[in-house]
């Protein structure tokens, strides 16, 4: 078992604890609640009434998960960049900007519930509402950047890589990426399945390309 294989497996592993960071940014944990995905950063009802700890486990989940992600992502670099340089420049690019955006956009999701919470019953609903804007003054353009990046050109240069040939897997694992985990995640939706979100998911996926690459 070589080093690229064992970060890769650290990928995988790393992907789904940042899945399941996303959950409880988008359910309550109550059963009678659906998983709103859509509502993430958006004041929700139930943020005043559940633990704080409910959001102190979706930030660490995140802050552990993250850089086996990252980590993946730059050996697939590596990997590609033995066939293509410009293509593992660029994804290495990547994923230094996600480096330092990823975590940014997650913490800025997960401080905003817990600055509701300690307004929440203080202020006019308006008030609240301008506290959670001003929250997001500095977040906002990173975290823009963050999902561009790791959603879409991360998934765009390895789609690349893996058609021409400058990784060496087979074609279908085009599949293997944030925006191929997107079907899954719909019907999981429908079945009420609780598994985190596409990017999460689309990195414990690179994980599996990383892993295939170099056995």
């Amino acid at each position: 078992m070589n080093h690229y294989t064992v970060i890769g497996i650290i990928g995988i592993i790393s992907g789904i604890l940042c899945a399941q960071a996303d959950v409880p940014l988008a359910w309550s944990g109550r059963k009678e609640d659906a998983v709103d995905a859509k509502a993430v950063g958006r004041i929700s009802p139930w943020w005043t009434k559940v633990s704080e700890k409910h959001f102190d486990l979706s930030f660490w989940l995140s802050c552990i998960g993250q850089p086996g992600t990252y980590l993946t992502t730059w050996f697939l670099a590596e990997l590609i960049s033995t066939n293509n340089a410009v293509l593992g420049l660029l994804l290495k690019i990547c994923t230094f900007i996600g480096a330092y955006t990823g975590l940014l956009f997650h913490a800025a999701a997960c401080i905003k519930p817990l600055v509701y919470r300690a307004i929440a019953k203080e202020v006019t609903a308006e008030t609240a509402q301008k506290a959670m804007d001003a929250v997001d003054k500095y977040p906002k353009k990173p975290s823009l950047i963050s999902g561009i990046v790791l959603f879409l050109a991360e998934t765009v240069i390895i789609l690349i890589a893996i058609l021409t040939n400058a990784l060496d897997v087979p074609k279908w694992f085009v599949l293997l990426n944030p925006i191929g985990a997107l079907p899954v995640l719909l019907l999981a939706r429908k079945l009420n399945l609780k598994i985190g979100g596409a990017l999460g998911i689309g990195s414990a996926l690179f994980g599996i390309v990383l892993t295939v690459a170099e056995t």
